[in-house]
């Protein structure tokens, strides 16, 4: 072995004293090219080959040392890579990251807190409504209808024309009024255009499984479409097919419950009565409307289904049918010219 350790290394003082050769102490700066610690002519390592002959170089002449700075238990140890030193600035900066996502996190936290805090403090507007609205259901009252509008009157002058759109006659309230369940199916001719809508829910009394319909009919006189005299006798004709009067009416003559003018157009008639469906007597209300040379018909009725466990008998009409039924003639009515 020799005298300078097992790795026949040249005698180094890592303090930086001692002969020629040794590491020069920590922080002192690196001689420069061609110092006494290399010979540059001779291609020897700085500190390393200095002090041999003719700049020969020995075992680590020239090369890295194999374990990094300082070899074997120099710093950081065998197989040990340097960390790079940070960017200028570059601490700072991330620190001012850090701090204002913070602040950013702490900020929507306090907003967070605040608006649970203030919900949890109030009382919810719904709530009441829902308790109303329940108190209203638990009276088994139908439901309000707004009073009848007897100043409705056609949006143009006479004679008129069947109108081309009569389901916009099915307003929301209408819709509403009468439980309707889907939109109205329309049928335009010349004299005559329809819109019925077959599938209502059956008002409060009936069995669940019955249902309603709705119809809607505007005419003026085949004959003569613009005579007011024409359309005048067609209504008179309807009064007498909807109370039984006549020998080929589908109406019950001995079930009328109501058969009365009512103030809407020129001329009006209410009638609540029974109406033969295939063979069973079921409850209807018929509007008849008259302006000027056309006439308007509408025909609520409630039909049994055939899942229904109840008798036809059973089968009644709301307790506002009159209000709705007039409320549907002046939005009909209404329509008439446009």
């Amino acid at each position: 072995m020799s005298e300078n350790g097992p790795y026949n290394q040249p005698p180094q003082n890592p303090y930086g004293g001692g002969e020629q050769g040794a590491q020069p102490p920590y922080g002192q700066p690196q001689p420069p090219q061609g110092a006494p610690y290399g010979d540059p002519g001779t291609g020897g390592q700085p500190g390393y080959g200095a002090g041999y002959p003719g700049g020969e170089q020995h075992m680590y002449g020239g090369a890295q040392p194999p374990y990094g700075p300082g070899g074997p238990g120099g710093p950081g140890g065998p197989g040990f890579t340097p960390p790079h030193p940070p960017k200028s600035g570059g601490g700072k900066a991330g620190l001012w990251v850090v701090i204002v996502g913070g602040v950013v996190i702490v900020v929507l936290v306090i907003a967070v807190l605040v608006t649970l805090v203030t919900n949890g403090s109030q009382t919810p507007p719904v709530a009441e409504s829902t308790e109303a609205d329940q108190g209203t259901r638990d009276t088994d009252s139908p439901t309000d209808a707004p009073a009848p509008d007897t100043d409705a009157a056609p949006a143009g002058e006479p004679p008129y024309a069947v109108p081309a759109e009569p389901c916009d006659a099915f307003t929301e309230q209408v819709h509403t009024d009468f439980l309707l369940t889907e939109e109205g199916d329309k049928s335009v001719q010349d004299a005559t255009s329809r819109c019925s809508s077959t599938l209502a829910e059956a008002p409060e009394g009936n069995d669940s499984e019955d249902y309603a319909s709705l119809r809607l009919t505007y005419s003026v006189p085949y004959s003569a479409s613009d005579s007011i005299e024409q359309a005048t006798e067609d209504f008179e004709s309807g009064i007498e097919d909807v109370t039984g009067a006549t020998d080929y009416s589908y109406y019950i003559a001995d079930a009328i419950e109501e058969n009365r003018e009512v103030d809407l157009g020129d001329q009006a008639q209410y009638v609540v009565t029974r109406y033969d469906y295939v063979g069973d007597e079921v409850p209807q209300a018929v509007l008849l409307i008259r302006t000027a040379n056309l006439n308007i018909r509408i025909e609520y009725q409630v039909s049994p289904s055939f899942l229904s466990e109840g008798d036809t008998e059973d089968l009644v009409l709301p307790d506002n049918t009159e209000d709705i039924m007039l409320n549907a003639g002046a939005e009909a009515l209404a329509l008439v010219g446009t």
